[in-house]
């Protein structure tokens, strides 16, 4: 498991029912140790929320959530890492830690 620390975003707060997520990168090796070249791995479907909107209801920040894969995110780059910007309808579950 990767262990992400979380960052305090002061210059974005996102709007409304909206969350502000970094992304878990996918495994790069198979538990036996074999590497799965980056072209074939896919996309992670979980995040620790980094910011939320005003309106978000029961998701709290530093939380690891289960995100919709298949929806078109806004992705936002900020402080060197790549966040992407989701509604709370998207959230499908938080995954207790």
């Amino acid at each position: 498991m990767i262990n992400y620390k979380f960052k305090t975003m002061k210059s974005i707060r996102p709007v409304g029912d909206r969350l502000l997520i970094i992304r878990h990168k996918a495994e790069e090796k198979t538990s036996s140790g074999i590497y799965i070249p980056e072209t074939a791995q896919e996309s992670e479907d979980k995040g620790t929320v980094v910011a939320i909107g005003d309106d978000v209801k029961g998701i709290h920040e530093g939380e690891v959530v289960l995100f919709n894969q298949f929806i078109q995110p806004v992705k936002v780059s900020h402080m060197g890492d790549e966040h992407i910007l989701l509604k709370q309808q998207d959230i499908w579950a938080i995954e207790d830690v």
